[in-house]
Order: C-alpha cells, then structure tokens, then sequence
C-alpha cells in the first residue's frame, strides 16, 4: 500500500476540497438571490465568481497531477462515454462553469442597470433569466459537490473510499465550506459588516444545519466502516482507526472536528443568540439602524470577529477533511510524505 503514496499527491485532494467549495458557494450564492435578489444581489455576483475561481484552479490542480498535463485535455474527447464516471464530471464541470459565468455576467450591476434601461419588460425578462441560471446552477452544483466523492468513491483497490457515504459527506462539506466563502466574500464586500438582518441570519442558522448534518454523516460513515470485519472492509475500519486513534487522529480531531465543525456552529449560534438579545422584537441589523439604532465600535469590531472566525475555521476543515480521507485511503503519512517530498526536490536540484 505505500507504494501508492507516490501516485496520489497534494492536487487531486486540494482539487477535491476547491470543487466542492466552488460548488457550494454558488448554491448558497443563488439561495441568497432566491430570498432578496435586491439587498443579495452584488454578493451572490461576486461569490459566482469566486465559485468560478474555484473550479478553475481545482482543474488545474487535476492536469498538474498528471505526468503528461497536456493530456489531460483529451478527456473532453470522451464525451460520448456515459458509462464512465470521469465523463459525467467532466460534463457536470463544463455545465457548472458556463451556468455559473453565465449568472455571474448577467448579475454585475450594469448588466442590470442596461436592462432596466430598456424598460419594464427588459428588466423583467433579465430577472426571470437569473432565476433560471441560479435553479440550472444549483442543480449542477449538487451534482458537482457531490462527485468529489464518487471521483473517489469509483477508485479501485481503495476500501475506505469504497462507500456510497463519501459522495453525500462530500457534498454536505461542500456546502458548509460554500456557505463559509459566502460569508467571508460578504465581509469583504461591505468593509468588515457582514450581510445585513435576515440574510446573515439564514446564513448562520444554514451553517448550524450543515454541521449538525455533517456530524450525522461522518458518525454513519465511520459506523459502518468500523461494524464491518472482513475481507476488504479490515483494510477499511484499519483506515478508518488512522483517522480516529491513529497518526492522522490529532489532524482529524482538532481541524476537521473542532475548527472545522464545532468553531463554526458555536460562532453561528453565539451570533444568532447575540442578535435576538439585541433585537428582541426581531428586527434584523439593518431594520434596526433604520429605526434609529447604532452600532457601537466594539460590537462592530466584535461582529465582524465572529463573522469570519467562523468561516475560517469551516474552511481549514473541509479542506482538512480531504487531505485526511486521501492518506487514510492510501495509508500515508503525511510527515513521512513530506519529508520524503522536500528530500526528493532537493536531490532532483543537485
């Protein structure tokens, strides 16, 4: 088995973690478009493009894998062969970044401002084109997220990956690190507030719901790997034990369980709790400004803290959860990886 640590290196996980993110980004970006696509309509634009961003890298990351990148592109000649798994995706990849640069263009502000320009019917044709590419992107979103796993999932000789739980844990992580680069691209967006009132909350109370569901998949997941005891499943629930007691443990436990998963909830709930203290009537932040409420320094300061040490932690998790679920599957170690790397680049320089 360790002679299969050097096929697998840092891309196709890194890969693994960016598709999904994309994916999710965008899901959580037309969920925002859906509920107010006046007040969400410049952060759902800009998370497309962050989605897009993500996508591309993450194929880059693929095609710098192979020993022979400029091969990679002839994957786009197989099209025609649906009973293949690589072709799916690589249809799903091709559907994704064409919805997703298509909402993207069409979601700018002059494109809208150019529409409204040209009267009621215009306007409300550009609308209606939006909703569709947001429900057509959600959907190849999902499938997107989702075939991070069955990428890994279809994988010979790898028991561990060998689960129809992958896919689904992929794709709930996916969302969860989707909604955590939502969140942060709204920081950015509006100097250091987060999205205002109703929107901020759905993003809190949706990030609350992924984890708990997250939790609930990676508990089935390694249920099942571990309350199986022969044949190919000893080489799972071995893999399995790498990640829960053994060398990759303490790299599972604090950054995909803690950073990842229960940061998060604890900075949503806090942040949810905080809000109906302040708001007992149920104005949302920006509701309440209108009616003659500030914002002090501190818990201006102190909000935008929560906003994105949440956000942050979800994403060294989900990308944590990739790398992890990799070694594991191959019995590395990432140390001994790692130095064996660096050793390696420093003879080949000589």
């Amino acid at each position: 088995m360790t002679d299969l640590q050097m096929v697998w290196g840092w891309q196709p996980s890194l890969y693994l973690f960016l598709g999904g993110m994309g994916a999710g980004a965008f899901v959580t970006a037309a969920l925002l478009y859906f509920r107010n696509p006046e007040r969400s309509r410049s952060v759902a634009c800009a998370s497309s493009w962050g989605a897009i961003v993500c996508l591309a890298v993450g194929l880059l990351c693929l095609l710098t894998e192979l020993t022979n990148p400029l091969r990679g592109l002839m994957l786009w000649q197989s099209f025609s062969h649906f009973t293949s798994w690589m072709t799916i995706g690589a249809w799903l990849l091709v559907a994704a970044m064409a919805v997703f640069f298509l909402f993207a263009l069409l979601s700018l502000g002059v494109m809208q401002t150019a529409a409204a320009r040209k009267g009621a019917k215009a306007a409300a044709l550009h609308a209606a084109i939006l909703k569709l590419l947001a429900v057509a992107g959600t959907v190849v979103g999902l499938g997107v997220a989702a075939y991070t796993g069955v990428l890994l999932m279809t994988a010979p000789g790898v028991p561990l990956w060998n689960s129809a739980l992958l896919p689904v844990l992929f794709a709930v992580s996916g969302l969860d690190t989707g909604v955590a680069l939502v969140e942060l691209i709204a920081v950015a967006k509006s100097g250091g507030n987060s999205l205002e009132g109703r929107e901020m909350r759905f993003l809190e109370k949706l990030t609350v719901a992924l984890v708990i569901a997250e939790l609930a998949v990676l508990a089935l997941f390694f249920g099942f790997l571990l309350g199986q005891g022969d044949g190919a499943n000893v080489s799972a629930a071995a893999a399995s034990q790498m990640l829960l007691g053994g060398v990759l443990a303490p790299a599972f436990w604090g950054l995909v369980v803690v950073a990842g998963l229960a940061l998060p909830m604890t900075m949503a709930l806090w942040a949810l709790v905080a809000h109906r203290r302040a708001n007992p009537n149920g104005f949302g932040r920006a509701e309440a400004l209108e009616s003659g409420g500030k914002l002090k320094d501190g818990q201006r300061r102190s909000s935008s803290f929560i906003a994105i040490l949440g956000p942050i932690g979800a994403l060294a998790g989900g990308c944590a959860l990739r790398f992890l679920v990799v070694m594991a599957g191959i019995h590395g170690d990432p140390l001994a990886d790692a130095m064996a790397s660096l050793f390696q680049d420093a003879i080949a320089r000589l």
